[in-house]
C-alpha cells in the first residue's frame, strides 16, 4: 500500500506542475497579445499604437478598438499561431534587450514589408468579408477597388499581393509616407493631434 502512494504523488506532482506551466503559457500568451503590452510595457511601439488611434482602422465594425494581436497574429490557436508569437516574441525581445531602438529615431522605412508579411488575409477577411463594400458592408468600394478584389479572389487574373501588401498605411503612418495624397486625410488626423499638443 505505502508503495501504491509513493507512485501517486510524483505523478500528481508531475501534472499539478504541467497544468501550472499550461495555465502561465495561456496567460503569457494573452497578456503578450494585449494593446497595453505592444504598446507601453516592453516594446518599441508607442508611435505605432498612437497612429492606430487616428486611421481608419481604430475601431473594427462593432465599434471595439482594434489590437495590434487583431492584425499581426494569425487568428486561431494552432501551429501556425505559435509560430509567429514565437519568432514575433523572440525577435521582439533580441531587438529590445540588444538594440534598444529610439522609437523617435528607428528606421521604419525597411521594416515596413517585413510588418507587412505578419499581417494574415485572414485577419483582414475576418472583419471584410465583403470585399466589395466597406467592414459596416455600407459603402462599396471603388471601381479600381473591385478590380484589384476580382484580381484577389481569381475571377479576372492573380494577384500578386497580399491584402497588406496593396492596403498600405491603413493603420500605421510614419513620416515619410504622410506626404502621399492618398495618405492625405489620415495624415490631417495626426498633424491636427500633433498641433494640439
Amino acid at each position: 500500500m505505502g508503495e501504491h502512494k509513493s507512485k501517486i504523488r510524483p505523478a500528481a506532482l508531475g501534472a499539478a506542475v504541467l497544468a501550472a506551466l499550461l495555465a502561465f503559457a495561456g496567460y503569457t500568451l494573452r497578456a503578450s497579445s494585449s494593446m497595453e503590452f505592444c504598446s507601453a510595457t516592453c516594446h518599441e511601439m508607442g508611435p505605432q499604437a498612437e497612429e492606430l488611434r487616428y486611421s481608419s482602422h481604430a475601431l473594427d465594425a462593432q465599434g471595439k478598438p482594434i489590437s495590434c494581436a487583431q492584425c499581426h497574429i494569425p487568428p486561431g490557436f494552432g501551429p501556425r499561431y505559435l509560430a509567429v508569437k514565437a519568432y514575433s516574441g523572440i525577435k521582439d525581445l533580441v531587438v529590445h534587450l540588444v538594440q534598444s531602438p529610439d522609437p523617435a529615431t528607428m528606421r521604419r522605412a525597411p521594416l515596413q514589408p517585413v510588418a507587412r508579411r505578419f499581417v494574415d488575409d485572414a485577419n483582414c477577411l475576418a472583419c471584410h468579408a465583403d470585399l466589395y463594400k466597406d467592414a459596416k458592408g455600407e459603402k462599396t468600394v471603388s471601381d479600381l477597388g473591385r478590380l484589384a478584389h476580382d484580381a484577389y479572389l481569381g475571377k479576372n487574373g492573380q494577384a500578386k499581393s497580399n491584402c497588406a501588401g496593396c492596403h498600405i498605411n491603413i493603420a500605421h503612418l510614419p513620416a515619410f509616407d504622410r506626404r502621399l495624397l492618398v495618405n492625405q486625410a489620415f495624415a490631417g488626423r495626426i498633424s491636427l493631434k500633433e498641433a494640439r499638443r
